[in-house]
């Protein structure tokens, strides 16, 4: 069970409250709620960019709290993977310099083969060596799944993955996501404003004045 709470002008904000979840490996799950009740606070806990004020977060059989900041970091680039609802690429890098980033990081050698079988699989070999400005923006959440998974991490968080994407693209989008994480049993944490692409999910979860509760249909 996990509390969370800012500091602002001597008072103490709780943002999210007595949070509890547990997700078997290879489960997908959807997280609902509306804006401003702390889905994108969750996220940065599960991700181990912010730690709980109290309680403990524990990602593929490891405790955060049990991390340094330095140890941290290492955990993330290599059982984590992250997919924005604006691509978050590197504008400067090609396709495959932006999808092998994470194996680069992780000091891992033959990157870019990697990089280049991940770019066949979401359907881009014929655009390895473009640059984000270069691509449209569905090609870019693609590259972006693909660095997600390339390193085959234990945990897939996708934050409104389709949010600037036209509804046919942003079912493809998913499509990809789901499979993936099929295919490796990956788990995937899907925050979304969509019911229906919610249903699709394992579990839904509804977040509201950071309390969680499963969700059964009901704002």
């Amino acid at each position: 069970m996990v509390d969370y709470s800012l500091v602002h002008g001597g008072q103490t904000l709780p943002i999210l409250k007595q949070v509890s979840l547990s997700v078997a490996r290879g489960q997908v799950v959807g997280l609902l709620g509306p804006s401003g009740s702390g889905k994108s606070t969750l996220l940065a806990l599960l991700a181990g960019v912010e730690r709980p004020t109290q309680g403990r977060i524990q990602v593929n059989g490891v405790a955060f709290d049990t991390l340094s900041t330095d140890a941290l970091a290492r955990f993330r680039r290599q059982h984590l993977g992250i997919v924005f609802q604006d691509f978050h690429l590197v504008p400067t890098l090609t396709a495959w310099e932006n999808v092998a980033l994470p194996l680069d990081l992780a000091g891992l050698p033959d990157s870019r083969p990697q990089a280049m079988a991940m770019l066949e699989q979401v359907g881009l070999a014929h655009r390895t060596t473009h640059r984000p400005a270069e691509l449209s923006g569905g090609e870019q959440q693609r590259v972006a799944i693909a660095r997600a998974f390339v390193s085959r991490p234990a945990l897939i968080l996708a934050d409104e993955p389709t949010g600037n994407l036209d509804q046919n693209t942003s079912r493809h989008i998913i499509d990809l996501l789901f499979s993936f994480a099929k295919q490796w049993s990956t788990t995937l944490f899907l925050v979304t404003h969509d019911p229906q692409l919610a249903g699709r999910t394992d579990q839904q979860f509804y977040l509201r004045d950071g309390r969680l509760a499963e969700h059964n249909g009901c704002a």
